[in-house]
């Protein structure tokens, strides 16, 4: 049966997505926390309301419909097509399941643009069966010049398990962990404790969610050096090279 012939209004939108190429970008900035230095930038995925509610929604739809892949491949084109606006050494963070890092037509997009300072975020939370072909992938990304960051770490087992078979670039604190990180000495300790380790490791480590002054300044404090938030900038258009701290 062709995509054509499904009949769930969901698949029917998918493909007028697909066909219009109907996928915004927005740009979250990752900044310094110490001085608002952006250092790179998280391309997100946006769609027209009349198509889907959220982006979520967009990727769980295509998901279902086998159609995963092809949406996460018209995103990161559409978000290279903004190579030649960023500035001058800030890096363009693209977010791809492990099911499109092993995809040919996906692994020879990343190849073609490795030049260009790209991280690959790894958004995959179920178990990765084959760990050998994964790696041999992120191997030849990241031989090329591309770096390899794992999302949402602290949220699960799976993110753990990508930190020590991939040896990635880049550490995400995942946001739960972020969240009253000045009130919570838990969240703090374990916060600080991955500061150590990303340092140990050589990696970098970044802050996701980052809303409030206090959690800014907590965070510095425990020795972590990048985040992303709506304290600094809400994603949007390419912004400026360098982001003041909301007060």
């Amino acid at each position: 049966m062709t995509i054509a012939q499904l009949s769930s209004p969901d698949v029917q939108v998918l493909q007028q997505v697909l066909d219009g190429r109907a996928v915004q970008v927005a740009f979250q900035p990752v900044v310094r926390l110490r001085d608002g230095l952006v250092r790179g930038y998280e391309a997100l995925a946006r769609f027209d309301r009349d198509h889907f509610a959220s982006p979520v929604q967009a990727f769980a739809a295509a998901n279902a419909a086998g159609l995963g892949v092809q949406l996460e491949l018209l995103a990161i084109q559409r978000a290279f097509e903004r190579l030649d606006d960023l500035p001058a050494g800030a890096w363009l963070s693209v977010n791809l399941s492990v099911e499109a890092v092993l995809t040919p037509a996906v692994v020879a997009l990343l190849m073609a643009h490795a030049h260009r300072g790209i991280t690959v975020e790894l958004t995959e939370h179920t178990q990765v069966d084959d760990y050998a072909v994964l790696t041999e992938t992120t191997d030849r990304l990241r031989a090329a010049g591309i770096m390899i960051a794992v999302d949402d770490a602290g949220a699960g087992f799976a993110s753990l398990s990508h930190i020590l078979q991939l040896r990635p670039d880049i550490i995400k604190l995942d946001i739960a962990l972020v969240r009253d990180i000045d009130t919570d000495p838990i969240r703090a300790a374990l916060a600080r404790a991955l500061a150590g380790f990303a340092r140990d490791m050589g990696t970098q480590l970044i802050a996701e969610g980052i809303e409030t002054h206090a959690e800014h300044e907590k965070l510095r404090s425990l020795g972590v050096e990048l985040g992303q938030g709506y304290y600094m900038a809400r994603p949007g258009p390419l912004p400026s090279r360098h982001i003041e701290p909301l007060l």
